[in-house]
């Protein structure tokens, strides 16, 4: 996966300007900013949900912005906002969603619903906002793609569900070679996972690092180097 260059410009330093990202085909890839660093834009340029101003986002070598229905069976995709049909219980759903992919692995889908733990037969509407993530995270998932974009994945999992979708991007990241880019403002989220990572502020990339065995100290440090924090800097007068 190739970002070259792209900027979408949307005034008042909004938007996301002269990105550039390598992602290895077999690497997980974290990009990680505060609210309104420019995140989801960057994500919907990938996803060829947006025309950049300028500049390419290349996925096996295909342009996503012009082949989107070529993007969308080579990708899985979470959005940091859920958008399911909530009238539909959860197997409606995924019959519905099964309708609009070309492939789906049948035994990888059973194996993700055991996983999560997902009742299929409760109408939407009527769960958590976690089993609604977990919902959303399974149809993202259910044609096996070969890579996978997460926009703030684990928003709405209890804890203990956190650390189990860690190990599973884990375990798709070894055993089924999965490239994955996740999006977060949670710099642990990112270090439990990740192998590399940049920083996003004000739509540009500050720094971009590798990152050893869960270094979640050197993460941290970074985040608060970059974005200014001081957490003793309210009781100053």
């Amino acid at each position: 996966m190739v970002i070259k260059d792209i900027t979408k410009d949307y005034g008042h330093k909004k938007g996301a300007f002269n990105i550039n990202i390598n992602i290895k085909k077999g690497q997980i890839y974290g990009i990680i900013g505060p609210n309104g660093a420019g995140k989801t834009t960057l994500i919907r340029m990938i996803m060829g949900f947006i025309k950049p101003d300028s500049g390419e986002v290349m996925i096996d070598g295909v342009n996503t912005w012009d082949n989107s229905k070529i993007i969308m069976d080579k990708v899985g995709y979470v959005s940091g906002e859920i958008a399911i049909y909530e009238k539909m219980t959860g197997r409606g759903y995924f019959k519905f969603v099964e309708q609009t992919k070309n492939f789906i692995n049948k035994d990888f889908f059973d194996n993700l619903v055991k996983f999560f733990e997902v009742d299929l037969d409760v109408k939407i509407k009527k769960l958590s906002k976690g089993n609604k993530q977990k919902i959303a995270i399974i149809a993202a998932l259910i044609h096996d793609p070969e890579y996978i974009i997460l926009d703030e994945p684990t928003s709405g999992l209890d804890p203990l569900m956190q650390l189990r979708f860690n190990e599973l991007l884990l375990n798709l990241n070894k055993k089924m070679n999965k490239t994955i880019l996740i999006c977060s403002h949670i710099f642990q989220e990112v270090a439990a996972v990740c192998n590399r990572v940049c920083f996003l502020k004000d739509g540009m990339i500050k720094e971009e690092f590798d990152v050893d065995k869960n270094d979640l100290l050197k993460i941290e440090n970074k985040f608060k180097e970059i974005f200014e924090f001081d957490s003793n800097s309210i009781f100053k007068t």
